[in-house]
């Protein structure tokens, strides 16, 4: 069974929406962006996490601005960014507090496969806390162009047959508060 948005809202599992309004689906979250990262080096990932190592990154700061063209002039300026073709890491404002009986699948928007762009992410485990992000992969040749706190996926909630064991996620990345 899916979870409506607003219910994934109400029961608390999803938190720091920008506006709940727009972001609200029947079936899920729209997630909204709020930093971009590029990668500096290699990661290692092996079977046991003894010889794990994060990739360093830089995060790329939003730097265009433009007022919409369907408002006032006297309305506030977004900040942009264009992104080239390739691969960059996007954090979500929202953040997530995974119930026992709860998991989350991350879809890309689309508005955005449309324009030339993918986003993928992993599974929210069931007492999973913390930080929500992506892998954004830029396939458009011309690049694209992204504005602050732009939706660029939706997140999905599935009810599980019953609770996991053992209060569920325990990974180091357990309570993060950024990417």
């Amino acid at each position: 069974m899916i979870l409506p948005g607003k219910t994934a809202i109400s029961r608390g599992i999803i938190l720091n929406l920008t506006n709940p309004t727009l972001q609200i689906q029947p079936c899920g979250i729209d997630l909204s962006l709020r930093k971009i990262f590029s990668w500096t080096s290699a990661g290692t990932v092996d079977f046991s996490n003894q010889f794990r190592a994060g990739s360093r990154k830089e995060q790329l700061e939003f730097t265009g601005t433009r007022t919409s063209s369907t408002s006032s002039s006297s309305s506030p300026k977004t900040k942009s960014i264009h992104l080239s073709a390739g691969n960059y890491m996007v954090e979500f404002h929202e953040e997530v507090n995974m119930p026992l009986d709860i998991m989350g699948q991350i879809f890309v928007r689309s508005s955005l496969w449309r324009m030339g762009a993918l986003l993928s992410a992993g599974v929210m485990d069931s007492g999973y806390q913390g930080a929500v992000g992506g892998l954004l992969q830029v396939l458009n040749p011309h690049g694209i162009v992204l504005h602050e706190h732009a939706r660029l996926a939706q997140m999905v909630f599935h009810v599980m047959a019953e609770k996991v064991e053992g209060g569920g996620y325990s990974g180091v990345y357990q309570g993060a508060k950024g990417l």
